[in-house]
């Protein structure tokens, strides 16, 4: 019979020093208008939830999962100031939509935490990945300008940086746009996180039902190695960007060390054992399209400054060029429309230099290109 197994991150690796915990103490928008995208997903209401009990005038919770949505409705009927918070059933694409409402609401602060963010998924479905993230990044923050919203505060991933595959590539597209529509009156700031422990998709959750399923534990590659920040954490983190009022371009926060996967997965075998569950096994299964064997922080030509708060730098980089940024954003988004994968793989390398299509899409580009000569 199975038993009850719950992993804290914490408790599995005792010995690593956690992020800052004294580096803020709540989020500065009591009394401010806030909105957060992707408010159904792991980080999103984790948000919600601290900038709750941080006293803002108004919360808007945007997500296009009614499930997700749903499901954080009933949660926050519970608190205190639920009647602060309003949920909108939508998609943060929609253009019209998010036009309409920065008109309207005139929201002070942006979370932006919708986003795709499943590595093997999204190398088979590239444009979905670019629009999603990318491309709906660019709009919201060119709209966020336009109508005056005093701070956008994006949610990264260092996957960004040394991009090798499309989750990658597509958050470079998004930091690139912050870095472009900031301005003095709109403010606006990116953090890169690792890897969120306990997230929806992450690797503790999934280990956690291989366990109670019996294993084996999969693992892609033994020297796999991953960053990782509990969720409290990446809160925490997120809070305190948000409490620099002039922050504005890339920030990293402090992770410590990276992590082997394997490691992680041993250590949460123990841990299981030691709650009377049988020995499980591991199996290597081979690294996935879009995977990296390490994570890389910053990408090259970019350096990390001195700490702007307690745990959090400032990535540094090439200037960019607004006009010839823009005109890339538009040749993306036509390409896109068209659906036509060459010119994508064309075009990114030129937008991020890093990415490099792996060789599964460069197939998939060689047949599709195949098929459009037989017509």
């Amino acid at each position: 019979m199975n038993r009850p197994f719950e992993a804290d991150f914490g408790a599995l690796f005792p010995e690593r020093k956690p992020f800052h915990k004294d580096s803020f103490n709540n989020f500065a928008v009591a009394g401010r208008r806030v909105l957060i995208t992707g408010a159904g997903g792991s980080i999103g209401s984790a948000l919600a939830r601290r900038i709750l009990r941080a006293s803002p005038q108004r919360l808007t919770l945007v997500d296009h999962s009614e499930q997700a949505l749903y499901a954080l409705r009933r949660e926050l009927d519970f608190r205190d100031q639920a009647d602060a918070a309003q949920f909108v059933l939508g998609d943060v694409r929609d253009d019209g939509l998010v036009e309409s409402f920065l008109a309207e609401e005139k929201p002070d602060f942006i979370f932006h935490a919708a986003a795709f963010k499943h590595v093997p998924l999204l190398e088979g479905n590239p444009f979905a990945a670019i629009e999603n993230n990318g491309l709906a990044t660019w709009r919201l923050a060119r709209s966020a300008a336009k109508f005056g919203v005093s701070r956008l505060l994006l949610v990264s991933t260092d996957k960004a940086a040394n991009a090798r595959n499309m989750l990658g590539a597509s958050k470079r597209l998004a930091e690139l746009a912050i870095v472009r529509w900031h301005s003095l009156r709109t403010r606006m700031s990116a953090l890169r996180l690792g890897n969120v422990a306990g997230s929806s998709g992450s690797v503790l959750p999934i280990f956690r039902e291989q366990i109670l399923s019996g294993g084996p534990l999969t693992v892609t590659h033994p020297e796999a190695t991953r960053y990782f920040l509990t969720m409290d954490e990446a809160c925490t983190a997120i809070g305190a960007l948000a409490n620099l009022q002039d922050a504005a371009g890339l920030y990293l926060p402090e992770m410590g060390e990276a992590i082997f996967i394997l490691e992680l997965a041993e250590r949460m075998i123990r841990a299981a054992v030691a709650k009377g569950h049988a020995e499980i096994s591991v199996k290597i299964t081979g690294l996935r399209p879009g995977d990296k064997l390490h994570e890389d922080l910053l990408s090259h030509g970019e350096t990390a400054g001195a700490e702007a708060a307690a745990g959090i730098r400032a990535i540094y980089g090439e200037k960019i060029h607004a006009e010839l940024l823009d005109t890339k954003f538009r040749m993306i988004e036509e390409i896109t429309m068209q659906r036509d994968l060459g010119a994508l793989l064309d075009v990114l390398p030129e937008v991020v230099p890093e990415y490099q299509p792996g060789p599964h899409l460069a197939k998939k580009w060689v047949v599709a290109a195949a098929g459009a000569g037989d017509d």
